[in-house]
């Protein structure tokens, strides 16, 4: 049997039809977090304002991580949302379909792949803002004359230095 109920919290895209609320009606209902851009009405993904084709299994993935953008949704909620409630978890399927979503936003960006994270042991999250891995590490603001910034050896803390070292 098809979902009846109706409101903010209806569930959508787990029947045969989807319940749209009186709200959205004659809008154009959008998930849009940084260049990546959803309109599940028409079910079309935008990159930059480049329009991509994608399968549905993953525009449904991408749509259920964008609405919850940096929340860690676990595997289950991901495999009762994109699939059926109780969908095996023994599969790889999860997996092959956050590979597949990573490649298409690589494809348009390579930077927001990283955007799209697997949290390990719990699920995964689509990140809001751009990876730390993607900036530049911090510089030392300590004097010039500090020696913080040179690694030292416990072993050799007091010990003169060798005239064979620099």
């Amino acid at each position: 049997m098809a979902p009846t109920s109706s409101g903010p919290n209806a569930p959508t895209g787990r029947g045969t039809y989807i319940v749209v609320p009186p709200s959205t009606q004659g809008r154009l209902r959008l998930l849009t977090v940084g260049p990546v851009e959803l309109d599940l009405d028409g079910k079309q993904l935008s990159i930059a304002g480049t329009v991509m084709q994608i399968p549905l299994k993953e525009f449904l993935l991408l749509a259920a991580l964008m609405d919850n953008a940096g929340r860690v949704l676990t595997r289950r909620q991901l495999l009762d949302t994109c699939w059926a409630p109780g969908h095996p978890d023994g599969t790889k399927t999860l997996d092959v379909h956050i590979k597949r979503v990573r490649e298409h936003l690589a494809a348009a960006d390579p930077a927001l792949r990283t955007r799209l994270r697997t949290v390990r042991g719990l699920g995964g999250v689509f990140d809001v803002s751009p990876s730390p891995s993607n900036t530049p590490p911090a510089t030392s603001t300590g004097s010039p004359n500090s020696d913080a910034a040179e690694p030292t050896d416990p072993g050799t803390a007091g010990r003169p230095a060798s005239p064979n070292t620099r």
